[in-house]
């Protein structure tokens, strides 16, 4: 069923990161009036465009049938400071950090942990494992030089939310989900950098770490 202008309008601001409607017709490069219009008269009067956004984005257009994308941008970001202070221990938590590139195994916590991060205790779960962001390719979604929590528990793919995979011959890395017919598409938030695809017949769920749920800063205070 395919939505409504409406809420297709909701979608692109999901995928964009987007707030107003105005913003939303800048991106497609149409009228702020013609779009008004055609949400309120529920008539894609601007598929044209609609087409030529796919097409900037790497999109399919079968996004104006999909339910409603997980905005990337729902993952927190949270400032902590560097070092545990003497009376906070009941809310923050000291934990390794892991480095997955160069590694070759989605096993991240066999590894040897490459420095600490304090970070709340809510959102450190016991399927939980920490990450430093060694690259630019997540920017500015995940910073380099940030930590990222994986939820190794959640493995559900959820088109427009942030993973960490094993991917075989190329290792460890982490992108934008989105399910395509043909396959599942990689996608890094840095545009200076390709879309992978892995084919269905090649895919093996075993490739997914977990789900990126949160960006620590520490800063000290």
């Amino acid at each position: 069923m395919r939505k409504s202008v409406g809420e297709i309008i909701e979608t692109i601001k999901t995928m964009k990161g987007l707030s107003k409607d105005y913003e939303v017709a800048e991106a497609l490069g149409v009228a702020k009036g013609a779009l008004s219009n055609a949400k309120r008269r529920n008539s894609v009067s601007f598929f044209d465009e609609l087409v030529l956004f796919c097409d900037r984005e790497n999109l399919s257009l079968d996004f104006i049938r999909h339910s409603q994308l997980s905005s990337p941008r729902s993952i927190r970001t949270i400032v902590a400071p560097t070092n545990l202070i003497p009376g906070e221990d009941g809310e923050l938590v000291q934990v390794g950090v892991y480095s997955i590139e160069n590694a070759d195994s989605p096993e991240l916590s066999n590894l040897d942990p490459i420095g600490t991060v304090v970070i709340p205790r809510e959102i450190y779960k016991k399927d939980s494992i920490v990450i430093r962001v060694g690259g630019d390719s997540m920017e500015k979604l995940l910073m380099k030089g940030a930590s990222a929590v994986i939820d190794t528990n959640t493995k559900d793919i959820v088109s427009g939310s942030v993973y960490a995979f094993s991917i075989p011959h190329e290792g460890n890395i982490v992108r934008e989900c989105y399910s395509e017919p043909s396959g599942l598409q990689l996608r890094p938030y840095n545009k200076n950098y390709p879309t992978a695809e892995v084919q269905w017949e090649e895919f093996n769920p075993e490739m997914i770490i977990g789900k990126v749920s949160c960006s620590v800063i520490n800063v000290f205070r």
